[in-house]
């Protein structure tokens, strides 16, 4: 299991996003109890998928580290949008443990089942049964910085199975349809800017998180 530490420096390492950035994103989300803390001192606690879920939400979807927390309880709020989402959801995968999250799970939960079935679930199966890298699964995870919408998209599973999930406010007021990211989607940060970023990581970030929450068999 990883530390605070670790997770910060692997997530600056494969985002390019800089330490002293991480390391403050994850500053704010401990002051707003949005980060697991244990022991003493600021990084004596050991993460969980949820940990590096949220702190990776706040890189995506935060255009300011002040902004850190408020990103990711807008996006803790999501839900799947079914009308632009595969039909089952995950279930599409193929992988077991993705295919039971519940249907109203949101984007911060949906990334931590990824980043925990990566880590010693379905999808670590599946890795261990590629033949090479070429032939792992594509793992790309979307966030907007002031529209709140996102996305989680798994390519190249077996028999050449897509599963790609859109995430959405939630919930819709007035009956009202939510736009689609490539337009100005409804649930802003509040910030009041207009300069909209969509940002992304894939299975690089994915796996490397994923690698350092491996739980060691006890001897």
């Amino acid at each position: 299991m990883a530390s605070p530490a670790q997770l910060v420096r692997t997530l600056s390492e494969t985002t390019g996003v800089p330490l002293a950035t991480v390391t403050d994103i994850d500053r704010k989300l401990v002051k707003a109890g949005l980060r697991s803390k244990g022991g003493r001192g600021l990084y004596a606690a050991r993460m969980i998928p949820l940990d590096a879920a949220r702190i990776l939400t706040a890189m995506l979807a935060s255009a300011r580290t002040t902004l850190a927390a408020a990103a990711v309880n807008r996006y803790a709020r999501t839900r799947v949008d079914p009308s632009r989402s595969s039909d089952g959801v995950f279930s599409a995968s193929g992988l077991s443990d993705l295919a039971t999250l519940a249907v109203e799970h949101s984007f911060v939960e949906g990334l931590a089942a990824v980043i925990a079935s990566a880590a010693d679930g379905a999808l670590a199966r599946l890795l261990a049964r590629a033949k090479n890298p070429s032939s792992f699964p594509h793992i790309e995870v979307f966030a907007f910085t002031e529209a709140t919408c996102g996305r989680i998209r798994l390519s190249g599973l077996p028999n050449r199975m897509t599963a790609s999930v859109e995430y959405l406010p939630s919930p819709n007021p007035r009956g009202r349809r939510s736009p689609s990211p490539e337009g100005r989607a409804y649930g802003t940060s509040g910030d009041g800017g207009d300069l909209e970023q969509s940002r992304r990581v894939t299975e690089r970030t994915i796996l490397a998180v994923a690698n350092l929450l491996v739980v060691e068999p006890s001897s």
